[in-house]
């Protein structure tokens, strides 16, 4: 796909999650390990979990779904946000055929490394990658359960309305921001702020699940669009391991609390209603 061959135009035909049903407040990434399955096994709360796709994989290997593994009441998040090693070894056949198997409420498809110090004509070509498997996924979906939800990447302006311009083609209006390698990297938090508060400047009417950041005293410095966080974070707050499991899941609705009274919270960057370059999706 070339950038002429970049959809502008809405279409039909596609799996895409919508912003009235897309999850918000917090997402808690699970591991496949028998403390994390005793937190989630008849928790009285409603939870939104994501799962790593080499786990789906594992999973589906021993013939479970979402919905045999985690239940009815669990709203279930796959993603292809991998370590890159691991990335490159997966197929959008092998992907598509984990996901129509295991059948998760939400997907976030076809991810491609995508950093600063890449040489600019890579970067761009996985942006593109990244944007033409997502149009695949979403359309071979179309009728299934599971619902797209497309990852925002790039690191400059054009690379980012690129995603835009495939938004809009779906109808996708609301997104992933992978914010891990902010801290990963020793990147920080300071700079992860800037850009989140860049692309909103760039697209306000996108909605952003951010995933890597639970701290609620940061999650309250971002803008409004950030509406849901997804990370481990949660490990830390209900006690894990440390505390009786009924105690653990007790202390999550603590912290369910607070992260949705931080989410929201931040101001909308003036850029965002100056801006003569803005794109909407």
């Amino acid at each position: 796909m070339t950038q002429h061959q970049i959809p502008t135009e809405n279409n039909q035909g596609f799996n895409i999650a919508s912003t009235e049903e897309a999850p918000t407040g917090p997402v808690l990434l699970i591991e496949r390990q028998e403390a994390h399955d005793r937190f989630h096994d008849d928790h009285p709360r409603q939870l939104t979990v994501l799962l790593r796709i080499t786990a789906v994989k594992t999973l589906v290997n021993k013939g479970e779904t979402a919905e045999s593994y985690f239940g009815e009441r669990i709203t279930v998040i796959t993603t292809t946000t991998i370590n890159d090693r691991l990335l490159s070894d997966l197929e959008w056949d092998d992907e598509l055929a984990l996901i129509k198997q295991f059948q998760p409420d939400f997907h976030i498809p076809c991810d491609y490394p995508v950093y600063k110090e890449n040489d600019p004509l890579l970067r761009r070509k996985h942006v593109l990658q990244c944007l033409k498997g997502t149009i695949w996924m979403a359309r071979n979906l179309y009728g299934a359960k599971t619902r797209v939800i497309p990852l925002l990447k790039g690191e400059t302006p054009h690379e980012r309305r690129l995603c835009y311009q495939v938004f809009q083609y779906l109808g996708a209006r609301y997104c992933v921001f992978y914010g891990t390698q902010y801290f990963t990297a020793n990147i920080g938090f300071y700079q992860l702020q800037e850009d989140l508060r860049t692309v909103v400047s760039e697209a306000p009417d996108l909605q952003v699940m951010l995933i890597g950041l639970q701290a609620t005293h940061r999650l309250e410095q971002l803008p409004p669009q950030i509406v849901a966080a997804a990370g481990q974070r949660w490990i830390d707050e209900v006690q894990l391991r440390d505390i009786p499991y009924k105690q653990s899941q007790e202390r999550y609705t603590q912290m369910e609390t607070n992260i949705n009274g931080a989410l929201g919270r931040g101001q909308m960057p003036i850029m965002a209603w100056s801006s003569s370059e803005e794109v909407t999706a």
